[in-house]
């Protein structure tokens, strides 16, 4: 039988980032990570929240499956842990779904942060119900069935961007942003002192200093000026 030497494999658990790790990263936006990551990491912009206030912020319980069938995303809900954030790579296709709202009301009992997807879910109404916060391609309502292939907590690709079991998921309006679970404390501090540069040139904006000024933009824009 052809298959890729994935499927199959259900890994039951995974490292997890520290709760106060989590709660770090998850204290920034999507776009300041990744500015901490130099751009890197970034889901495709296809990938959005199914409401623009949705956020997540998690460690990735990754899942593989063949496009418009849910079996392996059926069986990743008995392996959620409070927080995780469901990460499911179904190549990116956007005409038929892996997932509606009655398995995300299933996985919002096992304490399911939100859910990634990278292809399709439909029953749109109903998952915003539940307020899980949901990302994904599109809304579709055809889905296949629970037959397989698939595989959970492998590495996965989710909009172009390699995930492994443990990578911190952070989702808001502007998309999604992976950081591998290795990099996240430094991720973290970058961010952190972003945030603090950022404010700080509020601030002196605010007190009446010119944008040019804070922003250094003389010698910049000199590059450009006619002789």
């Amino acid at each position: 039988m052809e298959q890729h030497q994935l499927h199959g494999t259900i890994n039951a658990d995974f490292p997890r980032p520290s709760p106060e790790l989590i709660k770090r990263l998850a204290a920034h936006d999507a776009a300041k990570i990744a500015d901490s990551m130099a751009g890197y990491g970034v889901a495709h912009h296809q990938i959005k929240p199914l409401r623009p206030e949705m956020r997540v912020c998690g460690p990735a319980l990754t899942v593989l499956t063949r496009p418009g069938d849910a079996l392996y995303v059926q069986k990743a809900i008995e392996l959620i842990k409070p927080g995780d954030v469901v990460v499911i790579d179904a190549a990116g296709y956007r005409d038929v779904s892996v997932i509606g709202e009655r398995l995300v009301h299933f996985m919002k009992l096992a304490s399911v942060a939100g859910v990634v997807v990278d292809g399709a879910v439909r029953d749109a109404a109903g998952i915003v119900a539940e307020g899980v916060p949901t990302f994904c391609r599109s809304v579709c309502i055809r889905i296949f069935g629970s037959r397989g292939p698939g595989a959970i907590n492998v590495p996965i690709t989710c909009g172009g961007v390699p995930v492994n079991p443990g990578d911190v998921v952070l989702g808001d309006g502007d998309g999604v942003v992976i950081v591998p679970a290795k990099d996240a404390a430094r991720i973290a501090d970058l961010a952190d002192k972003h945030l603090a540069g950022e404010m700080e040139r509020v601030e002196q904006i605010e007190s009446g200093r010119s944008v040019s000024e804070v922003f250094g933009l003389a010698e910049k824009l000199s590059v450009w000026e006619r002789e």
